[in-house]
C-alpha cells in the first residue's frame, strides 16, 4: 500500500473516531453582519438626524394645532337607601342603579340636553364616566368637554337626568304597589267576609256567643288558678320551714334572763329591738303582727329610757324567748291560713280545667275557623298599612340618592397623553422610515460583503479576506497570512472562481501558493514579492486521471504545475493525492507538499464536480459585495461536495478589512479529506 493510501485510511479512521455531535456543528457566521448594518446607519446618520428634526417639528405642530384641549368636571351624589331598607341591601343594589348611566336612553337624553347632535352613543360613553363605591354609597360622575364651563354643565346635567330617571322609576314602582295593594285589599275583604260568615254560622249552630272569648277566658282562668295554687303550695312549704326554724330557736333560747333596770341595760335592749324591727320590716309589711309588736316594744322602751331609772339587776322573762314565741305563734297562724288558701285554689283550678275540657269536642274545628278569620283580618290590616305608606310615598317620592357636591368649572385642562404621543410619534415614524430605507438599500440584492456573511451563506469557513486586487500588494499579505496552516497542509487544493470575473484571480492565488510553499527555504522568508511569476497555461483543464494515471501535466487557470515521474496521481477514497514512491519519507519532497490547481473550466457541470471531488480541499474565490447570497448558498451543490470547502473574500472595503478576516472551522478545511 502506498503512503497516500495509508493517509487516506488513517484519515477515515480518524473520522470514525470523531463523535457525531462534533460532525454536526452549527452553521458558522451570520446571515447579515451587524457591522454591515451599523455601517449603513453611520453612513445615513445625517438622514436620520434630519428625519428626527423634521418629524419633531411636524409632531409638535400637529399636537398643538390639531389636538384640542379637554376639561373634566365631576359631580357627586350618595346613595343612602330607601326608607326601611337594610344597609347590605342598599350596597347590593347600588351597582345596578348606577349602571343606568351608560344606557342608550340615558346617553341620548344627555346628548339632547347638551346639544351634541353629531355625537354618537359610543362617543357619549367616552365623554360621560361614572364610578361608585358600594361601601360608602358615593357615586361620582365625570364628564369631558372642550371648555371648562361646558364640562361642569354636562356633569350637572348628568346628575339631574340621573336623579330624574330614578325618581320617575320610583314613582312607577309606588304606583304599581298602590294599585296592587288596592286589588289585594278588595280580594282579602271578600275572603274575610266569607270566613267570618262560616265562623258565625258555626257559633250559632253550637249556641256559642263567643267561642273564642269563652274558651280563652276559661283557659286563662284555669291557668291563673293553677298558678295561684302552685304559689300557695310553695308558700305553705316556706311557712312550714319557718315554723320549724322558729321552734328550734325557741327550744335553744332560755326562758329567764338577768336584766339591769339601769339606763345602760334599757339602751342595749332598745338597740336590740330596733335591729329586730328593721329585719322584720325588710321581709314583712307594717301591718304584720310581728312588726306591730316590735314597734310597740320599741316605743315603750324609748319612753322608759327618756324617763331614766335606777340601776338595779333582776331576773325576768327573756325578751328573746318571748319574741321567738310570738313569732312562732304568728308563723303557725300564717301557715294554717296558707294551707286553707292552697286547698281552695287547688279545688278552683280543678274545676276550671274541667270547664275547659268541655270545649274540646268543637275546639279544633272552631280554632281552624277562627284562625282563618284572624289571618284574613291581619292580612287586611297589613295591606291597608301598605296602601297608606304607598300613598304617602307617592306624594313625596324618595329615590335614596342625596346630592353631595355640584360640579364646578375646572381651572385647567386635562393633561393629555395623546399630545405627547403625537409629538413623539411623528419623529419616531420618520426615523423608522429612514432606517427601513437605509436597511433596504443596504440589503437590496443581499450580496455577501463580510467574512461572517460569506461563511454563513456558503456554510463553510472563510480562510482569509483581502482588499486585493484593489491593492496589488495585498495578495502578498493574504498568502503570507496562511503560513500558520498552509505549510502543514498536504495533498491537493482546487482553487475555484465563484464567477467568471474571478477566473484570473483564482489562477494568481493558486500560482502564488504553489511558488510560496515550493521550497522549505521560503517558509520563513517574507520577501514573497520578489518570487518569479508562474508560467501561464491558459485554457488547460484537469487531466482525466482515471484514463491517464501517470499524467504529465495538471493545468488550471493561469497556473501550470508540471508533474513528472516518479510522481503518480492516485484516486484514493474519491480524493486526489500525490504519491512519492522514492522520497523515503522526506517531508520536503514534492509528494509531501500542498499542490494547488486553479479551475478554468465551465463554472458548472460534471467536470467541475469531478475535479472538486478528486481534490483534498476546494478554495472558492468570492468578490465582496458582488456575489448574491442565494448563489453562494448553492456553491457546495455546484461543487458536488460538502466538506473541505473554504472561501477567500477578495476586494473587500476598507471598513470590512478592519474586521476579523477569518470565520468558521478553518482547521477542518486545511486538514482536507475525501469528498462527502
Amino acid at each position: 500500500m502506498t503512503r497516500a493510501a495509508a493517509r487516506g485510511t488513517a484519515r477515515a479512521d480518524d473520522e470514525d473516531e470523531v463523535p457525531s455531535a462534533e460532525r454536526k456543528r452549527s452553521r458558522p457566521g451570520l446571515p447579515v453582519d451587524v457591522h454591515r448594518l451599523s455601517a449603513a446607519l453611520r453612513r445615513g446618520k445625517w438622514w436620520i438626524a434630519v428625519a428626527a428634526v423634521v418629524g419633531g417639528a411636524i409632531g409638535v405642530a400637529v399636537a398643538k394645532l390639531a389636538i384640542k384641549q379637554t376639561f373634566e368636571a365631576a359631580a357627586s351624589i350618595r346613595y343612602e337607601g330607601l326608607p326601611g331598607q337594610e344597609v347590605h341591601e342598599a350596597q347590593r343594589d347600588l351597582p345596578s342603579l348606577v349602571s343606568i348611566t351608560h344606557s342608550e336612553p340615558m346617553l341620548i337624553a344627555v346628548r339632547e340636553r347638551m346639544g351634541l347632535d353629531n355625537a354618537s352613543v359610543e362617543l357619549m360613553r367616552v365623554l360621560v364616566g361614572v364610578q361608585s363605591d358600594p361601601g360608602s354609597g358615593l357615586v361620582t360622575f365625570t364628564t369631558t368637554a372642550d371648555t371648562a364651563a361646558r364640562s361642569a354643565e354636562m356633569a350637572n346635567a348628568v346628575v339631574e337626568l340621573f336623579l330624574e330617571h330614578h325618581r320617575e322609576r320610583r314613582r312607577e314602582e309606588v304606583r304599581s304597589l298602590l294599585a296592587e295593594a288596592r286589588e289585594r285589599i278588595e280580594a282579602v275583604q271578600g275572603e274575610l267576609r266569607q270566613a267570618r260568615a262560616r265562623y258565625d254560622g258555626f257559633r250559632e249552630a253550637h249556641r256559642i256567643t263567643n267561642l273564642s272569648a269563652e274558651q280563652e277566658q276559661s283557659i286563662t282562668q284555669a291557668a291563673e288558678l293553677r298558678s295561684e295554687a302552685d304559689l300557695a303550695q310553695a308558700e305553705v312549704q316556706s311557712l312550714e320551714a319557718r315554723v320549724a326554724q322558729l321552734q328550734g330557736a325557741l327550744e335553744r333560747t332560755p326562758r329567764m334572763q338577768a336584766v339591769s333596770s339601769g339606763a345602760s341595760a334599757d339602751a342595749t335592749r332598745l338597740r336590740e329591738l330596733k335591729t329586730r324591727l328593721r329585719e322584720a320590716r325588710s321581709s314583712r309589711s307594717d301591718e304584720h303582727p310581728e312588726v306591730q309588736a316590735l314597734s310597740r316594744q320599741v316605743d315603750s322602751l324609748e319612753r322608759q329610757v327618756r324617763r331614766g331609772g335606777g340601776d338595779t339587776t333582776r331576773m325576768s322573762v327573756s325578751t328573746i324567748h318571748t319574741g321567738l314565741r310570738t313569732s312562732l305563734a304568728e308563723a303557725e297562724t300564717e301557715l294554717e291560713a296558707a294551707r286553707q288558701r292552697s286547698t281552695s285554689l287547688e279545688a278552683l283550678a280543678t274545676e276550671a280545667a274541667a270547664r275547659t275540657n268541655r270545649f274540646s269536642a268543637i275546639e279544633g274545628q272552631a280554632a281552624t275557623m277562627l284562625a282563618q278569620v284572624n289571618v284574613k283580618q291581619a292580612l287586611l290590616e297589613e295591606l291597608d298599612s301598605q296602601r297608606t305608606r304607598a300613598a304617602d310615598d307617592l306624594r313625596d317620592i324618595q329615590t335614596g340618592f342625596r346630592a353631595v357636591a355640584e360640579a364646578q368649572p375646572p381651572e385647567s385642562a386635562v393633561r393629555s397623553k395623546k399630545k405627547y404621543l403625537v409629538a413623539a410619534g411623528f419623529p419616531a415614524a420618520l426615523v423608522l422610515l429612514v432606517l427601513v430605507v437605509l436597511v433596504h438599500r443596504e440589503l437590496r440584492g443581499l450580496c455577501v460583503r463580510t467574512p461572517r456573511e460569506a461563511a454563513w451563506w456558503g456554510n463553510g469557513p472563510v480562510v482569509g479576506a483581502t482588499i486585493w486586487p484593489r491593492d496589488p500588494r495585498a495578495l502578498i499579505d493574504l498568502i503570507a497570512d496562511m503560513d500558520d496552516y498552509a505549510p502543514e497542509a498536504r495533498g491537493t487544493m482546487l482553487v475555484v472562481p465563484s464567477t467568471e470575473s474571478e477566473r484570473e484571480l483564482a489562477g494568481e492565488i493558486a500560482g502564488q501558493l504553489n511558488h510560496d510553499w515550493s521550497s522549505a527555504s521560503l517558509l520563513d522568508s517574507p520577501a514573497i514579492a520578489s518570487l518569479p511569476r508562474p508560467r501561464s497555461a491558459p485554457g488547460a483543464d484537469v487531466v482525466d486521471v482515471e484514463s491517464s494515471p501517470r499524467a504529465a501535466l495538471v493545468r488550471g487557470g493561469s497556473t501550470a504545475l508540471a508533474l513528472a515521474a516518479p510522481y503518480e496521481l492516485d484516486v484514493l477514497d474519491g480524493a486526489l493525492h500525490l504519491d512519492d514512491e522514492e522520497d523515503g519519507g522526506d517531508l520536503d519532497a514534492p509528494g509531501r507538499r500542498l499542490v494547488c490547481t486553479a479551475w478554468s473550466g465551465p463554472p458548472r457541470g460534471q467536470a467541475l464536480r469531478r475535479a472538486a471531488r478528486l481534490a483534498d480541499r476546494v478554495l472558492v474565490i468570492v468578490t465582496s459585495d458582488a456575489m448574491p447570497a442565494t448563489e453562494l448558498a448553492q456553491m457546495k451543490a455546484r461543487l458536488g461536495r460538502q466538506n473541505a470547502v473554504g472561501y477567500v473574500l477578495v476586494a473587500v472595503s476598507d471598513d470590512v478589512a478592519r474586521l476579523e478576516d477569518r470565520e468558521g472551522p478553518i482547521e477542518e478545511f486545511w486538514a482536507g479529506g475525501p469528498a462527502k
